[in-house]
């Protein structure tokens, strides 16, 4: 088992444990990387490295101030075994208080400077039932938080194969670089999709709270709607 905690050489740290490992951004790493996509891709370098660098069958990504926490403590590996016996993946789910509906959607075009559509269409060329359901999913509350997990190797393979395919052909008509005012959109686009596609796909979500997110949920108050069910945990 193995969970990344992403962050730069200037971060504090929360402090690590057997199963968690520094993916310090600012600091070269040899092999097959994208360091130098971090300023669009944020976490995305380190879920990229993870994927081409560690062979472990349970694997994770966290960030440097954001564990999953569980009995008052970051989860450990034998709670990861077990919240893991419910279900397929581990991630923390946020229920917006109050918004009207294509809110998500407003703040996604927001957060990556009025390019969802873009996004949308690329997708579309790649799967139009997920590009379907992602746009009702933009009309709901909920979304998992922080392109952070838990899970097995299985579903960290199947999602970056594809994600990162789906952002290559996307940069082909939207670029990023220096000067084109794209600083983190990837990173948004995919922690907003993440969710999504876990739904779409039909894996069960274990929702686990993280400790510094601004609102906490219980498992009674947060609803998640798979691609033929409705699910609440």
């Amino acid at each position: 088992m193995k969970i990344y905690v992403v962050g730069s050489s200037k971060n504090n740290f929360l402090p690590l444990d057997n199963i968690r490992e520094k993916f310090i951004i600012d600091q070269p790493h040899e092999g097959d990387n994208i360091d130098f996509l971090n300023p669009w891709y944020c976490e995305l370098t380190g879920l990229y490295y993870l994927w081409k660098h560690v062979d472990d069958e349970i694997v994770g990504l966290e960030h440097y101030r954001n564990y999953f926490w569980k009995n008052g403590h970051p989860i450990n590996e034998k709670e990861i075994n077990e919240e893991l016996k419910k279900g397929d993946i581990i991630c923390s789910g946020y229920k917006y208080p109050f918004c009207g509906k294509t809110y998500l959607k407003q703040e996604l075009n927001h957060c990556t400077k009025g390019v969802v559509d873009i996004f949308l269409s690329v997708l579309t060329t790649f799967d139009t039932e997920l590009t379907n359901y992602f746009i009702k999913f933009l009309n709901g509350q909920r979304i998992w938080c922080c392109n952070c997990f838990i899970g097995s190797r299985k579903i960290l393979d199947e999602w970056c194969e594809f994600i990162f395919e789906v952002l290559s052909v996307f940069e082909q008509v939207s670029k990023i670089g220096p000067g084109t005012n794209t600083l983190r959109r990837e990173g948004y686009f995919t922690e907003f999709l993440f969710g999504a596609w876990l739904e779409y796909k039909g894996y069960k979500i274990i929702h686990c709270n993280m400790n510094k997110l601004s609102r906490d949920l219980t498992r009674t108050e947060f609803w998640t709607i798979g691609p033929d069910k409705q699910v609440r945990y």
